[in-house]
């Protein structure tokens, strides 16, 4: 098989995939302020920064600067713990758990109506090599 040719269609697809609204919406969804906010609530609604800047994969400047939005739009808070003054809890608000629910449900809306586009076996087998791919890089 020729795998840098295959690699090649992919790269092209990709690209093209990219360009479009959708694509684009689902990923920003996946990093900055809508990936903190889902992070904060699948991480029963608080976390340190640096827990954050380590799930994220991004630096704790990035973090500061995301937190410092967020806190803006008043979506988190951050006090100070009380088992470690040098430590900084940040915790999702209302409007922000709000907020992180909404973006959810409008990911899971996407994602449904693309794997509905895809029909049954398709959509199966897309999760499937999504999964098949997670595991590989885990390992990797």
């Amino acid at each position: 098989m020729d795998y840098t040719a295959l690699a090649e269609d992919l790269l092209q697809t990709r690209t093209s995939m990219s360009q479009m609204t959708v694509e684009r919406q689902m990923s920003k969804m996946m990093k900055g302020e809508i990936f903190l906010l889902g992070y904060l609530s699948s991480h029963n609604n608080q976390a340190y920064p640096k827990e954050l800047s380590k799930g994220m994969k991004v630096s704790t400047a990035r973090i500061a600067t995301i937190l410092n939005h967020l806190e803006e739009q008043q979506f988190i808070t951050r006090t100070t713990d009380t088992q470690d003054n040098r430590q900084i809890i940040v915790t999702l608000t209302k409007a922000g758990m709000q907020a992180a629910q909404e973006h959810r449900a409008q990911m899971l809306d996407y994602l449904v109506k693309m794997l509905e586009l895809l029909g049954p076996e398709d959509a199966k087998e897309y999760v499937r090599l999504q999964k098949k791919l997670l595991q590989v890089f885990r390992t990797a």
